[in-house]
């Protein structure tokens, strides 16, 4: 949705001040729609890190918790790390007996070798410099421990997101001009880009995975109070339009999800793809 970061905030501040910001204000309407994805990619990620017994697992990104606590179910010694304190603050009320602590992603505040796996659930594609980051990860990753990632696909195979975006271009609104810039957000959906961020950090043993996700809702106004509640670039670019933008970016989104229409609801395919290595 946006660009790479100016040249002038190579850290991408701006760009992270806005996803701390956004992703707080959403913490309490999450799980609406996104979070009961995030619940379907759990699973699968963390079977990508290995994750059994009593591990030290790190969850990058852990928002309101659903994948540390998923982590903890197996047994393992899960700590959650988010920068945005909204979440956090969900996440330890839901789950009062695992860590959570505030953390920047690319400047992650543990030592080396400090955990068995690190899994990262739909965040590297929020990050302004994901090479950054899972350097990081291969750092806190013990010898042997395994790194697992997960990216939305492109909207094409992930429209629950992509109807959306692609309804506020039907209305001819930029959705550059409100926001900072940021990084591609489907840029390693590609398997090519995949393998190589993690190759640069110095992982081994690459595997790469795809998972559909269908998710489910009884009528296309769930779907768009729970896309509003559970994203930050798009929902932010409609949020900040005049109410008769809205309602005609609205009239859009619902000519395009009649293409999904069952009986009972909606049903729509979500693409997720996943990436593994191992730390030498």
């Amino acid at each position: 949705m946006t660009g790479p970061p100016r040249e002038d905030d190579p850290s991408g501040g701006a760009f992270k001040r806005f996803e701390e910001s956004a992703w707080s204000e959403r913490a309490a309407t999450y799980d609406r729609v996104t979070g009961q994805v995030t619940a379907e990619v759990a699973g699968p990620l963390l079977d990508a890190a290995g994750v059994a017994g009593a591990m030290r697992v790190l969850d990058v990104g852990c928002g309101t918790g659903i994948v540390t606590a998923a982590a903890a179910a197996r047994g393992a010694r899960a700590t959650g790390a988010d920068v945005a304190e909204g979440m956090l603050a969900v996440a330890r009320e839901r789950h009062p007996r695992l860590e959570f602590v505030v953390a920047d992603a690319e400047a992650l505040p543990f030592a080396a070798g400090a955990f068995e796996a690190v899994v990262a659930s739909l965040v590297v594609n929020h990050l302004p410099t994901p090479e950054r980051a899972v350097a990081e990860f291969a750092r806190v990753l013990a010898p042997g421990g395994r790194a697992a990632v997960a990216v939305w696909d492109r909207p094409e195979r992930a429209p629950l997101f992509g109807e959306l975006t692609a309804a506020v271009a039907d209305t001819g609104i930029d959705v550059h001009a409100t926001l900072p810039p940021g990084p591609d957000p489907y840029r390693y959906a590609d398997e090519g880009e995949m393998r190589g961020l993690l190759g640069a950090a110095g992982l081994v043993d690459v595997e790469l995975g795809t998972l559909e996700v269908i998710h489910r809702s009884e009528d296309v106004e769930e779907l768009w109070d729970g896309l509003l509640g559970g994203s930050a670039r798009i929902a932010t670019v409609i949020e900040r339009q005049t109410p008769a933008v809205r309602e005609r970016i609205h009239a859009a989104f619902v000519r395009r999800l009649e293409r999904y229409g069952v009986p009972g609801g909606l049903e729509v395919v979500m693409v997720v793809k996943l990436g593994a290595a191992r730390r030498p």
